[in-house]
C-alpha cells in the first residue's frame, strides 16, 4: 500500500531487531510478569546474587521502568510487600539510586555531554579510535569485558556487575572518553535511559555526583573470576574460547601453549590478544587521574 512505512523504505532491510525480541515479552503484561518472576524466584537471594551475571537474580525491568509499562512505585510496592530483609532493602536502594538519576538529569540537563566536576574537563583522553572500535565489537582481549559488550550487542542490555567493569575498561584502562561509552551504550541499550546511562557512565569515570574515585579501578580478571568462576557468562558470549579450563578463562594470555592448543585456541587468530596491558594500564590512568586533583 502506498504511504505505508514498508512502502517508503523506512525499515531496515536486515531484522536486526528479531534476536532482541528472544530475551523480552514487551508491553505491561509481560512487565508485570517478569516482577512477579523476580519477588518469587530472585529477590530472596537479590543483594549479593546481583553480582553474578549467569544467575537469575536480578530483575531484568529496567526496559518496563523506562518504557513506562512498569512505575518504580508499583516495583517498590510490590518488594515492600515482602517481609523486610536485606535482599529487599537493597532492592528498594537501587530503585531510589535511578530516582535520584533523574533528580540529577533534572538539575543538570548537560550531564550527557558535560562533566559534573569540572576539573576533569582538562583530562588527558586518549584519542585511539581503534580501542574504541575493540571494545564496542567485544574484541579488547580480555574475555569478561568481551562478554558484556556481545551481550549487550545480543540482547540490548547488560548486566549491572558487567557494566561497571566494562566501564571501567573503557575509561580508566584505554583511557577514552566516558561519552564514548555514554552514546554507544544509547545507541544498544533496550533500557536506554538519559539519566541512568549519563549518571552511571559519570560514576564509573569519577566524574559525576557521588562518583566511584579515581582510584577505583576494577580489574576484569579478577572480577571475572570472583563473579563468573565457572565461566557461565563468558561461555556464553565467546563461545570460541569456550573450550579453555576455567583456570585460564578469564586470562587466556597466562595459558600454556598446550593448553590454547588443546583448547583449540589461537591468540591473535581465533581470538584477539590483549590490547592493552591491564598492568601498566592501570599505572597510566593512576598518574592521569591523580592529575584531576584539586
Amino acid at each position: 500500500q502506498r504511504g505505508t512505512i514498508e512502502s517508503l523504505g523506512l525499515l531496515p532491510r536486515t531484522p536486526w531487531h528479531e534476536p532482541l525480541l528472544d530475551h523480552w515479552e514487551i508491553g505491561e503484561r509481560g512487565a508485570h510478569k517478569r516482577l512477579r518472576s523476580f519477588i518469587k524466584n530472585g529477590i530472596d537471594r537479590y543483594k549479593e546474587g546481583r553480582n553474578y551475571p549467569s544467575k537469575p537474580y536480578v530483575s531484568y525491568i529496567s526496559p518496563h521502568l523506562h518504557f513506562g509499562e512498569l512505575s518504580p512505585n508499583q516495583a517498590w510496592h510490590q518488594a515492600r510487600s515482602l517481609p523486610a530483609d536485606a535482599n529487599v532493602d537493597h532492592f528498594c536502594s537501587e530503585l531510589g539510586w535511578r530516582e535520584f538519576s533523574y533528580n540529577l538529569l533534572f538539575h543538570n540537563p548537560d550531564l550527557p555531554t558535560q562533566n559534573l566536576q569540572k576539573k576533569f574537563d582538562n583530562f588527558p583522553w586518549s584519542t585511539d579510535l581503534d580501542l574504541l572500535k575493540a571494545w564496542q565489537q567485544g574484541l579488547t582481549g580480555v574475555p569478561f569485558v568481551d562478554a558484556g559488550m556481545r551481550q549487550l550487542w545480543a540482547t540490548g542490555t547488560m548486566h549491572n556487575r558487567v557494566r561497571m567493569v566494562v566501564g571501567s575498561f573503557l575509561v580508566k584502562n584505554l583511557l577514552l572518553d566516558w561519552r564514548h561509552g555514554e552514546r554507544w551504550f544509547w545507541d544498544c541499550l533496550f533500557d536506554a535511559d538519559l539519566a541512568n546511562n549519563s549518571a552511571g557512565w559519570q560514576w564509573v569515570a569519577g566524574c559525576g555526583a557521588d562518583a566511584a574515585p579515581y582510584f577505583r579501578i576494577f580489574n576484569p580478571v579478577t572480577q571475572g573470576q570472583k563473579f563468573d568462576g565457572a565461566g557461565e557468562f563468558i561461555r556464553q558470549y565467546i563461545p570460541e574460547i569456550s573450550d579453555l579450563p576455567d583456570k585460564y578463562l578469564c586470562n587466556p594470555w597466562e595459558a600454556p601453549e598446550e593448553v590454547l592448543e588443546a583448547a583449540n585456541v589461537k591468540l591473535g587468530k581465533t581470538y584477539p590478544k590483549p590490547v592493552i596491558d591491564l598492568s601498566s594500564s592501570r599505572s597510566m590512568a593512576l598518574e592521569a587521574f591523580a592529575s584531576t586533583k584539586e
